[in-house]
């Protein structure tokens, strides 16, 4: 089971709060849309028990989730892909980016809980990064809801978005000091969420072409996934996205034990037909 900080969940929900209630206190009404959602390759965007497994397939641009000099390496909305997802499987969730040799791809999940994200808001409270760029031409992709550069997509704020739960790149590392928006993006698959609503653990892997999640326990609810290009020396390329159901540990043991008894059943039967025979 996960924990985390306490003092920066405080910290983060008590932004979140203070935030919402300037936002209610001004009246803000935002028009939502800023970016769009790509398609699904497969039959709809809802995962359950009769569709355990949905994909996609997109060509990426080689640095539109980090690594690009032009926007101190922050996400660049309008060239990465978005999907949403709504998840109604009982089960561990993982996620897996494939993309060919041009392409060392960065993701990210976030969860907007009942509702689908409603693409947030261009411009949403004149928000402009250390380069000099508005959101979401330029965002915060690793960033808490709350955080410089996720107004634009936050609940309360400019969209409808709750948590973020977990990324990973697969191209280089950059720090706080030198990111458009004093954000992290750190090589490898990490767990940034604040609490437990969403998820009970996220673990995943990375390799130069390859970038990969796992949710213990995904709640249902909607989710969101943004994925580009982590690596500017590299061309780009094609990649494909695919979200799977894995069945939890004692799903299987009661799916084995099933087995088992049935095959002791027919075992049993066989028997006594050969003993009634004889």
């Amino acid at each position: 089971m996960k924990t985390k900080s306490y003092h920066n969940k405080t910290n983060a929900l008590v932004s979140a709060a203070i935030l919402s209630a300037v936002a209610l206190a001004s009246g803000n009404v935002y028009a939502a849309g800023a970016v769009g959602f790509k398609p699904w390759s497969s039959s709809g965007n809802v995962l359950d028990a009769g569709h355990p497994s949905i994909s996609a397939s997109e060509t990426g641009l080689k640095s539109a989730y980090s690594d690009n000099p032009a926007l101190l390496y922050s996400s660049w909305a309008h060239t990465g892909d978005w999907w949403t997802f709504r998840n109604d499987a009982a089960a561990n969730v993982t996620l897996t980016v494939s993309g060919d040799s041009g392409f060392s791809p960065g993701v990210t999940v976030w969860a907007s809980g009942a509702d689908e994200f409603d693409g947030g808001t261009t411009g949403f409270g004149s928000e402009v990064s250390n380069a000099g760029w508005e959101t979401p031409h330029s965002f915060n992709s690793t960033g808490a809801m709350g955080d410089a550069g996720t107004l634009w997509m936050a609940n309360g704020q400019g969209g409808n978005m709750i948590e973020t739960l977990g990324y990973a790149i697969s191209g280089p590392s950059h720090d706080a000091a030198t990111t458009g928006w004093n954000e992290t993006f750190l090589t490898g698959a990490h767990d940034v969420s604040l609490t437990n609503t969403f998820e009970n653990g996220i673990t995943g892997s990375t390799s130069a072409h390859l970038a990969s999640l796992t949710f213990n326990h995904l709640a249902p609810g909607w989710y969101t996934v943004y994925i580009g290009g982590t690596n500017n020396a590299t061309a780009g390329g094609a990649f494909d996205l695919t979200i799977s159901a894995v069945p939890e540990a004692d799903t299987w043991a009661m799916l084995i034990a099933g087995l088992g008894l049935v095959g002791w059943r027919m075992r049993k039967y066989q028997k006594d037909s050969i003993q009634t025979i004889v």
